[in-house]
C-alpha cells in the first residue's frame, strides 16, 4: 500500500471493491501496544447501502462504522475496502422486503465482523 501520512486519510472517500459508496473516514485507530493501526473510524452516507443495512431495525441509526484494516485494500486518493458478503446479501433482502434484522446490535459505533481480533 505504501507509505500514507495517516491524518492525509481523513475525509477520504470510502468505496468497497464493487464500487459501493461506504462514506468518509473520520479518524484512524491505533492499536498503541503494538503500535499498529487498528482500524478507520467511517462516518456512513445515509445513502450508502450499509447505513441502510445496519440501521435498518435500529431505532437510533449508527453513523460510524469501524472499519479494520485488514479490510483496506488500497489507500490513496479514495480507499478501498472489502465487505463482508453477509451486508451485501442483507441489502439485497432489504431491497426485496426481506429480513427485518439487523446484523449488527446496537452502540455508537458498529464494528465490522472481526473487528474484535488480535493478531
Amino acid at each position: 500500500m505504501g507509505v500514507v501520512n495517516i491524518t492525509s486519510l481523513n475525509g477520504r472517500d470510502v468505496f468497497t471493491r464493487n464500487g459501493k459508496y461506504v462514506g468518509k473516514i473520520d479518524d484512524t485507530m491505533v492499536d498503541t501496544e503494538k503500535g499498529n493501526i487498528y482500524g478507520f473510524a467511517v462516518v456512513m452516507a445515509r445513502t450508502s447501502f450499509l447505513y441502510r443495512v445496519l440501521s435498518k431495525s435500529e431505532q437510533e441509526v449508527k453513523k460510524t462504522i469501524l472499519i479494520p484494516y485488514r479490510e483496506v485494500l488500497a489507500a490513496d486518493d479514495i480507499v478501498l475496502v472489502t465487505v463482508p458478503k453477509q451486508y451485501e446479501k442483507y441489502e439485497q433482502e432489504a431491497l426485496a422486503g426481506g429480513s427485518e434484522e439487523s446484523p449488527l446490535g446496537g452502540g455508537a459505533m458498529a464494528a465490522m465482523p472481526g473487528a474484535g481480533e488480535t493478531d
